[in-house]
């Protein structure tokens, strides 16, 4: 959300959907959306709605038509997941992030990620 902040997609022109049971159609509906004003949209969980993601292979297929705003973002979050559609991960930017090995490691990443490290969250 930082990220979104510092390029001026923060509050309404950003939409973050958390995908589970029935996210699919809200997700569509919001590329759908930013693809028109621009605006980023960030999926959550990809890995939790294998059942969509030919759907969404299919809507990533199409933001090549020239139809899309150059403004448009479009952000996947996934656990490793074998049925997550090759040809998405071929066309996209890739980050990963590794978590630190062992307790005191990971516990000193909790504090130094946000918002605990934001001044104004207390």
């Amino acid at each position: 959300l930082k990220f979104a902040e510092a390029r001026g997609a923060s509050g309404r022109r950003m939409v973050s959907i958390s995908l589970g049971q029935g996210q699919g159609a809200r997700a569509a509906a919001a590329i759908a959306r930013a693809r028109e004003d621009g605006s980023w949209v960030c999926l959550q969980n990809c890995h939790l709605a294998v059942s969509w993601m030919p759907e969404l292979e299919r809507v990533c297929e199409a933001l090549g038509d020239g139809a899309t705003h150059a403004d448009f973002r479009l952000w996947l979050t996934s656990y490793p997941s074998a049925r997550f559609p090759v040809a998405i991960l071929q066309r996209s930017v890739k980050m990963t992030i590794e978590p630190p090995k062992g307790f005191r490691a990971n516990v000193l990443r909790s504090f130094a990620m946000d918002p605990i490290s934001d001044d104004a969250f207390f």
